[in-house]
């Protein structure tokens, strides 16, 4: 949804956030109609990177260690 009254909505597919104050990295990919994938990288998180798979409806529908 469009915050603004005449603006206009985009699909993102694919997005890398890097937080420099806390060290971490948030790289988010959408997966065409199979729904989204959020990996968390970082040296500061003690068991490694991390992936949640979220279904098309939003749920998280898989979590793992990348390392």
């Amino acid at each position: 949804m469009a915050l603004k009254p005449n603006a206009h909505t985009c699909r993102i597919r694919e997005q890398t956030v890097e937080d420099l104050p806390s060290g971490l990295t948030l790289h988010f990919q959408a997966r065409g109609g199979d729904g989204a994938r959020l990996v968390i990288a970082g040296k500061l998180l003690p068991r490694g990177s991390h992936e949640i798979v979220f279904d098309t409806e939003g749920r998280s529908s898989a979590s793992d260690r990348c390392n």
